[in-house]
């Protein structure tokens, strides 16, 4: 299968809400002010945001009443508009370190799908690489045995600490182990922390900050996972995380699950952090590095 093809497979609960509804507004109408009205609460119902909806609305209006076939000529334009405002937040896949030693610290939200992502990701990770993965959410031990058997899954050597152990202190002796025995790689689970508590933030910082402190020479990059089916609730996250903790890339995960995949253009729109990939399934391959056009496209059930 084609990524484009696993994009718009995937993507289809939200494409068919939004093509679907296109279709019945501007079906043998013209661009009026009445079709951009109907037009205006379909994308608002897809999560998207209004500043986004003003500069789509604001395309469309620009498209000549002329065309024969309208309902085509205002996906197409959609399409274009909106991988404009994404094509500058695409970002390179995570696991490129041109040679260059990295440290991955994955954070987000309870439910977020940070664990499955942590896996799937260290699974495209070439296997002559060497890989430790640390599970620093030392509070639920199901995290850390899940964890785990990803771990022992993709051959990768796994650290962990005790039972309610401070996670900033897992994470400096992972991290000791990373230096002392020559990794290519150190990816670092946290706690789901809620975005709204601010200690609990605090503590996701004092860790990066253990980190970098002993890492002055190694890329470290701070990766936000959220879960896709939040809809616009993600940019509240993106907003905390991102002023804390100096997020590197975005990850958006279940995309397929939900109607609500407009948010991610907004988020795209508001904030200049990469989207590296998106979860468009429960399958490993699923999680594919995110492209503006297939995205946008696939978003409008077009062709590629």
């Amino acid at each position: 299968m084609s990524l484009f093809s696993k994009f718009k497979n995937n993507l289809q609960k939200t494409s068919n809400f939004l093509s679907s509804n296109i279709l019945t507004s501007f079906q043998n109408k013209k661009v009026n002010a009445e079709t951009l009205e109907e037009l205006e609460a379909v994308l608002i119902s897809a999560d998207i945001s209004l500043d986004v909806v003003e500069k789509l609305i604001n395309s469309v209006r620009k498209v000549k009443t002329s065309d024969q076939d309208i309902t085509k000529t205002v996906l197409l334009t959609l399409a274009k508009e909106i991988e404009i405002i994404l094509q500058p937040r695409e970002g390179g896949s995570v696991e490129e370190n041109n040679n260059n030693k990295k440290i991955l610290i994955f954070v987000g939200v309870n439910g977020s799908g940070k664990t499955t992502t942590i896996g799937k990701i260290a699974n495209q990770i070439p296997s002559e690489k060497k890989v430790l993965i640390a599970a620093c959410d030392t509070f639920r031990a199901a995290a850390i045995d899940q964890l785990k058997d990803w771990a022992h899954k993709n051959q990768n050597d796994f650290f962990s600490g005790n039972a309610n152990q401070d996670p900033a202190s897992v994470a400096f002796q992972s991290t000791e182990k990373f230096n002392k025995e020559n990794y290519d790689y150190l990816i670092i689970d946290t706690a789901g922390r809620l975005s709204n508590n601010t200690n609990l933030v605090n503590q996701l910082v004092k860790l990066k900050n253990v980190v970098s402190k002993i890492n002055t020479q190694t890329i470290i990059e701070t990766v936000l996972v959220l879960d896709g089916t939040n809809g616009s609730n993600m940019i509240k996250q993106v907003e905390i995380f991102g002023k804390e903790l100096n997020v590197s890339s975005i990850i958006i995960t279940k995309l397929d699950g939900t109607a609500k995949g407009g948010a991610l253009i907004s988020i795209a729109n508001k904030y200049e952090i990469p989207i590296s990939y998106v979860g468009l399934g429960e399958k490993t391959e699923d999680l594919v590095v995110f492209s503006a056009k297939n995205f946008s496209r696939s978003l409008l059930n077009l062709e590629e």
